[in-house]
């Protein structure tokens, strides 16, 4: 039970500098591309304030006012095997558009999970987790 407890708060402090990466990140410019709109309110839940891309939000129609000012793409598709497929597809979407993309983040994520969440909308239920987290690290900074 301890060694869960450990992997537990370690996950939580990850999610919160995951996060705090991706916030710098979207301030340089970058999008999260996420599957939906249950993966965009998670990520929100979390803390992300930055720019979110959705399939739909990249339709056809939308395209270029969805990339409008996004210099690169932080793919963080589902880890299961669809969420792989899509990554996959998605990095050859943005390439010939002129926009960067990254997977980094989405690998860094499995591994800090353990690979037990798959759907990143399943993150939302660390959301109040992370406020609490977030005033012990800041203050362990001062």
């Amino acid at each position: 039970m301890i060694q869960k407890d450990r992997r537990y708060l370690e996950f939580i402090e990850f999610l919160v500098a995951f996060i705090d990466e991706l916030n710098d990140l979207a301030v340089e410019g970058a999008a999260i591309l996420v599957e939906g709109q249950r993966d965009s309110s998670a990520l929100v839940d979390l803390g992300y304030d930055g720019k979110i891309l959705t399939r739909i939000s990249l339709s056809s129609a939308r395209v270029d006012a969805s990339l409008k000012g996004v210099k690169s793409v932080v793919i963080l598709t589902d880890m299961d095997k669809e969420g792989r497929k899509l990554a996959a597809r998605y990095m050859g979407f943005f390439l010939p558009r002129g926009v960067k993309t990254s997977m980094s983040q989405r690998r860094r994520l499995k591994r800090a999970s353990y690979g037990v969440f798959l759907h990143i909308e399943n993150l939302s239920r660390f959301a109040p987790e992370v406020p609490e987290i977030r005033g012990l690290t800041e203050k362990m900074r001062l």
